[in-house]
């Protein structure tokens, strides 16, 4: 039996609010969502691309296979309503190639939901200050791939920034049932973040500007221990029509 995580409920109220029927879970791990998503009647299929664990033959899914996420994705892969990336983009070498092979396997309109450790709690800004890494994200010299090896420490602004220059939009940030913050002192230490946010609110042009430093200012964003971040696929003719404009600037 393995632990439920906070942020299981979290990607569960997310595919279940957008109604997502094709589901793909990469990395599935030792499949978590297929057992919880076999016995929504709304999901048709959910399908698992295993990194180095893998679930049990009856955990719900249609298929699974193994795959090394820092290479693309296979072609067969197409036309999910969702991918679930859970607790693996900051153990990927390449996550902009990730989040490209994600596009591709999602309908226009498409979810992707990403889950990571957030690195902008205090407690590790604190610990970043004093040893130069955050927390969970200590020198992993000596260690080989197959391990658990962290590369990428995460935060919602970097997120937000890597999906938007993959080809998705409308990317939010996700409340988790979590302390936020669990000590009072993390308010103190949060202040100058907070005020900085304020100002750059007060001065944003566009209303997507807005919607960013609102989120990036939420408790989630700064104290939660864990993200949950979402996007969907810009449609095809929003995509065309943005290379077409970049063609003409040329």
């Amino acid at each position: 039996m393995h632990k439920e995580k906070p942020y299981h409920d979290t990607v569960l109220s997310i595919l279940q609010s957008t109604q997502a029927k094709r589901v793909l879970d990469a990395p599935c791990g030792h499949g978590w969502l297929g057992r919880a998503l076999q016995q929504r009647a709304n999901i048709e299929l959910i399908d698992g691309v295993g990194l180095w664990e893998f679930p049990d033959a009856d955990e719900g899914y249609r298929a699974v296979w193994e795959h090394n996420l820092d290479q693309a994705l296979p072609g067969h892969l197409r036309n999910y309503d969702a991918v679930v990336c859970g607790e693996a983009i900051h153990l990927i070498t390449n996550p902009g190639l990730l989040l490209e092979s994600f596009a591709k396997c999602l309908r226009p309109g498409g979810q992707v939901i990403i889950t990571t450790p957030n690195t902008w709690y205090l407690r590790s800004r604190l610990q970043f200050l004093l040893r130069g890494f955050h927390s969970g994200f200590s020198p992993m010299v000596g260690k080989r791939r197959g391990e658990y090896v962290t590369y990428f420490p995460w935060s919602f602004p970097q997120l937000h920034l890597l999906l938007s220059h993959c080809g998705f939009d409308n990317i939010q940030i996700h409340e988790v049932a979590e302390p936020k913050p669990k000590r009072v002192i993390e308010h103190l230490l949060a202040v100058p973040s907070r005020l900085y946010f304020s100002h750059r609110l007060r001065r944003v042009d566009t209303t997507e500007e807005a919607d960013f430093w609102r989120q990036a200012a939420s408790a989630q964003s700064i104290h939660g221990r864990w993200l949950v971040v979402s996007a969907r696929t810009r449609e095809i003719a929003k995509i065309e029509n943005m290379k077409r404009l970049e063609a003409e600037a040329n």
